[in-house]
């Protein structure tokens, strides 16, 4: 009978410890952990600054004001990031670490399309709800992920941007002759395509239909082919190092545009500190302002400008709302359990993010307006929306 309680004792014993170790579930968890991809090396590395900061930002405030509600319970969250080294295929090693090895409940995406395709590909292999912004919506909907959401515009809407701002103009001031320059991949694939189709919708004419290998030192012989055209504009979507390497070249070898509209690489702060007023009169997008009407958007952007010596940011906004989706997203499902999470977000609407409201569709894709911003002095002035400022053109014209 003894040896009996013995065993009996001994079986007891074990099996606590056992459960003890596991975790015992969502009920022993004192944090989230949520996993981020983030452009930290590479060609890119200059915007995924501005996304991992924002990252941060977002998960320290939550963090500070008690953390996430889930159930009930207030659970902090810890923040994993990973670096995607700006390719896709150290974007998907970079997320099945982060799913097998650091075991996280949920992701949060980088900032550039292919590189999240890439990610959302990995993300339903393992069932791990990943949550995107700074995607393009059209090509990332495209891909009919099931674990992965997206918010941002969509390719056509961007690509009618400079035709708008250029109709804003007196007719006889408008560029003629357009040359255009994209990323030889499926972003800049998709944002040429949206550039065609709207050119002759608007009544302008591109001369010059240049792709280029990401990663380009020498511009010379695009260059050369735009003086040949007479080009009087130029259309550019690229990384913020290319993006000034080509600057730099077009200023040396003496080609004279009246407009020059750039995407992704023409807005980072560190774009015009390495041009000086060579940056000056180009037009850039932006996702974001802090002179939104959003709640928290002041707030942000001078937390921004407290974190670097005064300078602005155009896409702060969307990764730090990213944040505030997901954690709202936990809250309505009282679980971080991906499958839970997900189903908040897919047809959900989130109000009072620094975004101001964001609508998923059924396919977990979010639409938000895209800006346009000129280049002057060091500072961005806005020029898509109309505002106060009218948009100049560059003088040497």
């Amino acid at each position: 009978m003894k040896k009996l309680w013995f065993i009996l004792f001994a079986a007891i014993l074990i099996a606590g410890i056992f459960f003890s170790s596991c975790g015992g579930g969502e009920a022993e968890k004192t944090t989230i952990k949520i996993g981020a991809i983030v452009s930290m090396t590479g060609v890119n590395a200059m915007t995924g600054a501005d996304h991992q900061w924002a990252y941060q930002k977002a998960v320290a405030d939550i963090n500070a004001a008690g953390g996430v509600n889930v159930g009930g319970k207030m659970m902090q969250i810890n923040l994993i990031l990973a670096d995607d080294k700006s390719t896709a295929a150290d974007t998907a090693a970079a997320v099945e670490k982060l799913i097998k090895l650091d075991n996280v409940d949920l992701l949060m995406g980088t900032n550039i399309t292919p590189q999240n395709i890439a990610a959302g590909t990995i993300a339903d292999k393992y069932k791990v709800f990943l949550s995107c912004c700074v995607s393009w919506i059209d090509q990332f909907g495209d891909q009919h992920f099931q674990w992965a959401s997206d918010f941002f515009t969509s390719t056509s809407a961007a690509a009618e941007g400079p035709f708008q701002i250029l109709d804003t103009q007196p007719a006889a001031e408008r560029p003629q002759r357009i040359a255009m320059m994209m990323e030889d991949n499926p972003d800049g694939q998709g944002f040429g395509d949206g550039f065609r189709a709207n050119a002759p919708k608007y009544g302008y004419t591109i001369v010059v239909d240049e792709p280029y290998t990401p990663g380009t030192k020498d511009f010379s012989s695009s260059i050369l082919k735009m003086k040949a055209a007479n080009c009087d504009a130029l259309l550019w979507l690229g990384s913020p190092t290319d993006s000034i390497v080509l600057i730099r070249q077009i200023k040396e070898q003496g080609l004279n545009l009246k407009y020059i509209h750039g995407f992704k690489g023409f807005w980072p702060n560190e774009f015009y500190d390495a041009l000086g007023h060579d940056a000056d009169y180009i037009i850039h997008d932006g996702f974001w302002a802090e002179t939104l009407p959003y709640p928290g958007a002041l707030e942000l952007g001078q937390a921004y400008r407290d974190d670097h010596n005064g300078q602005d940011s155009v896409s702060c906004g969307l990764p730090y709302a990213n944040v505030q989706i997901l954690v709202e997203a936990i809250e309505r499902a009282g679980s971080y359990d991906s499958a839970k999470v997900k189903a908040e977000i897919f047809g959900g609407t989130f109000e009072g993010t620094v975004m101001g409201t964001v609508v998923y569709n059924d396919a977990g894709i979010a639409f938000t307006p895209l800006l346009g911003l000129q280049w002057i002095d060091h500072k961005r002035m806005p020029v898509w929306p109309q505002g106060d400022y009218k948009m100049v053109w560059h003088p040497d014209w």
